[in-house]
């Protein structure tokens, strides 16, 4: 897991602004965000912003028996980034007979609108990073939108047409060529352009954060990669050719292997990074060994975007009982990352 960065003890006003979105005002993103900050976890490694509602923050606050002052601002320059308070830029954007632990139009809205506000300080050069809290993709339907997530919405905002989602565990790095599809989609979605780019955006991203010549593994789609095409042609047809270009490329790449005996820890530790083929087959093994305390990074935008590695968790939200490990764990990479500190 990417460690927090060390400072000494004064603080000072060129550690980076990171700017948190609250995510779906129903979901467990706001209590989380007060349990992170009642923790004074950020003082000394990044300033944070809030983007979200001060009110609706106050009264989840009070909900879960925190007692946290909440600064609310409509202007970044009026932040205080005090150790004892939490700095909101409010949009006063979430009705007060907003449901907890139910998709709507409202929060579905609210959310998009948070994102929207970060990723624009961001390319403004206000904010050094954005982390995200979690959405609902019902309730973005709801309001109005197809985004099947965060990642897609993201691109479409900063205009960029190569990016991809990587997911950072405790000793396990894994990106992803298809990311919110349904698993019928996928041998179709699959190109060797695809995953060829998604090796090439791990590649460059682990030689600015990680080491100058990184090692990535790829997967193989099929059970037994295809097992000479009797299970499929993919691995044959599309993995192997990309493979095969991004060597051409200079990069260190292997595979395609089966995900079943790559994921196996003494396997996949001698890479840098694992490129998978689908959302579960990459996810899985990464949640099962970092435990609820990954962080979600997306490639190949022009700002610095970490997430939680968990969704809205309707079914606990307002009982101040989610965990903030993954929060945490995603404020203190986008500081580090704002910083080009290697990642370990």
């Amino acid at each position: 897991m990417i460690k927090a960065l060390e400072t000494n003890s004064i603080l000072t006003e060129n550690r980076p602004l990171v700017a948190v979105t609250m995510g779906d005002p129903a979901g467990v993103g706001p209590e989380t965000i007060i349990k992170a900050f009642q923790g004074n976890e950020f003082e000394k490694i990044c300033r944070v912003l809030v983007i979200g509602d001060a009110r609706f923050l106050i009264s989840a606050a009070s909900k879960i028996g925190i007692s946290l002052p909440i600064n609310s601002i409509q202007q970044v320059d009026e932040a205080k980034y005090q150790s004892d308070a939490l700095d909101v830029l409010d949009l006063k954007n979430v009705p007060e007979n907003l449901l907890m632990g139910e998709a709507s139009r409202e929060g579905g809205q609210a959310c998009l609108d948070y994102i929207r506000i970060a990723v624009k300080l961001a390319m403004e050069g206000k904010a050094d990073a954005i982390t995200t809290g979690p959405i609902n993709k019902k309730g973005i339907r709801l309001a109005g939108y197809s985004y099947p997530g965060h990642t897609e919405f993201l691109a479409e905002l900063t205009h960029s047409d190569d990016f991809a989602l990587m997911m950072v565990g405790e000793k396990l790095r894994v990106a992803l060529a298809t990311l919110h599809i349904s698993l019928q989609d996928v041998p179709e979605a699959l190109n060797q352009s695809l995953i060829e780019k998604t090796i090439r955006l791990t590649h460059n991203w682990l030689v600015r954060y990680v080491k100058p010549e990184p090692k990535i593994a790829v997967t193989g789609l099929n059970p037994h990669c295809g097992d000479s095409e009797i299970f499929g042609k993919e691995e044959k047809q599309v993995i192997e050719p990309a493979i095969e270009c991004a060597r051409n490329q200079g990069i260190d790449v292997e595979g395609p292997f089966p995900a079943d005996s790559l994921f196996v820890p003494k396997r996949h530790s001698k890479y840098d990074a694992v490129v998978a083929m689908y959302h579960d087959q990459g996810l899985i093994p990464v949640k099962m060994e970092s435990e609820g305390c990954a962080v979600n990074l997306t490639l190949g935008l022009p700002i610095i975007r970490t997430s939680v590695d968990h969704g809205t968790a309707y079914d606990i939200a307002g009982k101040g009982i989610a965990s903030t490990d993954s929060l945490i764990n995603a404020i203190q990479t986008a500081a580090k990352l704002s910083n080009s500190l290697p990642v370990s």
